[in-house]
Order: C-alpha cells, then sequence, then structure tokens
C-alpha cells in the first residue's frame, strides 16, 4: 500500500484522528514563517500521547544542522524533512541524529539531475517531491504538473523512494498514485478546515482514496 503522510500536525487531536485513521506519519513543521508551526516542547508533547507505529518527521526550512540535531533528538522525530535549497549534501550529511528525507520544488523546467547528485553525494534514497512556488516552501495546495511527476517518478524507480505532495486531497489522490504511483503521498491543506487545524472526516476520506488507488489499474 502507498504510505500515508498528514503533515502540519499542530494538536494531539489531530494526531490521533490521523493515527486512527491508518496513516503511516505525521509531519510537525518547525518553520516559524510556516501558519502550521510548532514549538518543539509542544510536538513532544503530541509525540508522546501516540500509539506505537506511527512514524513522526520533523519539517525543517531555516534552521541549522545543530538545531535540527537537537530537535530530532528531544522530540525523539524518525526523521528530518529538509526544505530550503540551503540544505546542501554536506550540510544534510551534517545531520546526524535521525535520518534525512531531502526535498525538491518541481516547477515547469525541473531537472532530476540535482536530485541524483544529491543521491550520489550523500547515499540517500528518499526524496519528497512538492509544487514549485516561489513565496512558499510547502504547503500551498498546489499540484505538480501531471507530465513532470511522472518524469521524477519513473526516474526514482532507479534512486529509491518518491514522495509525492503538492495540492493532493481526497478527490485527486487516487488518480494522483494511479498516474504516478509513488512510495508515499504527503498532504497538509488538503485536509484541513485551516491552516494547522485538521479536518477529520477529511482524513478518513484521503485513507480511504489512497485504499483505493490500490485496487484501480494504472494510468499511463
Amino acid at each position: 500500500m502507498t504510505r500515508i503522510k498528514i503533515c502540519g500536525i499542530t494538536n494531539l487531536d489531530d494526531a490521533l484522528a490521523a493515527s486512527m485513521a491508518g496513516i503511516h506519519a505525521l509531519g510537525f513543521n518547525f518553520s516559524k514563517s510556516s501558519p502550521r508551526y510548532i514549538h518543539p516542547k509542544d510536538a513532544r508533547k503530541i509525540i508522546d500521547g501516540l500509539p506505537p507505529f506511527v512514524s513522526c518527521v520533523g519539517v525543517f526550512v531555516e534552521q541549522e544542522p545543530a538545531e535540527i540535531n537537537a530537535i530530532c533528538k528531544n522530540c525523539n522525530l524518525d526523521l528530518a524533512q529538509l526544505h530550503s535549497e540551503r540544505y546542501t549534501p554536506e550540510t544534510a550529511l551534517a545531520i546526524t541524529s535521525t535520518k534525512v528525507i531531502r526535498v525538491f520544488r518541481a516547477g515547469p523546467d525541473f531537472s532530476m539531475k540535482e536530485v541524483i547528485m544529491f543521491a550520489e553525494k550523500t547515499g540517500f534514497r528518499s526524496f519528497l517531491f512538492d509544487a514549485y512556488r516561489p513565496d512558499q516552501a510547502g504547503g500551498t495546495g498546489t499540484t505538480i504538473a501531471k507530465q513532470t511527476a511522472q518524469k521524477i517518478f519513473r526516474k526514482m524507480e532507479s534512486i529509491g523512494h518518491g514522495i509525492l505532495a503538492g495540492g493532493l486531497n481526497p478527490l485527486n489522490v487516487t488518480e494522483a498514485i494511479r498516474t504516478v504511483k509513488p512510495y508515499a503521498v504527503d498532504t497538509a491543506s488538503g485536509v484541513e478546515e485551516s491552516p494547522g487545524k485538521k479536518d477529520h472526516q477529511k482524513i478518513i476520506d484521503f485513507v480511504h482514496a489512497v485504499k483505493k488507488a490500490e485496487k484501480a489499474p494504472s494510468i499511463s
């Protein structure tokens, strides 16, 4: 089954609702410029209240490796998700407290050359692809163009695990999975009432839509 991550968690009720719905991972946004920002101490309280077998991911935009390492350790995070071009291969390798996922924003002229280079220099095999908007690092509600996404994920088959993000919601995620065949999907705004506040029914519907994609033929 395609793995599911719900990002932008800010409270325990939403985290528990997502966990009970059958998601695999929760994302906590530590970028202070984000409307979904959560303080590390508050994230730790939520994480301590979660059931077992739910992965917890820290989303970072402006922090340096030392701060990322400290937050990951203090919050007991399973993964660090890096959302900025500032995170070069050398910088990413300085994050030693947990596993790392590097994010790439895919616009019309996106090339996989940088991803391949990053994988070769770091040994990383998991990458997340989000839609490009110059004014936002993520959570844009914008989807990646279909042909661009198909090219990316075909190439990812020879690299490792590709995670699809960008404007996914219960109404479009089934087709997105059938078209792109990602390892995992990631959504924030697609299951929200407002930034940082999740709609629990939308989470349930999103999970059902992902499962529906597993039963349908792929679209090439």
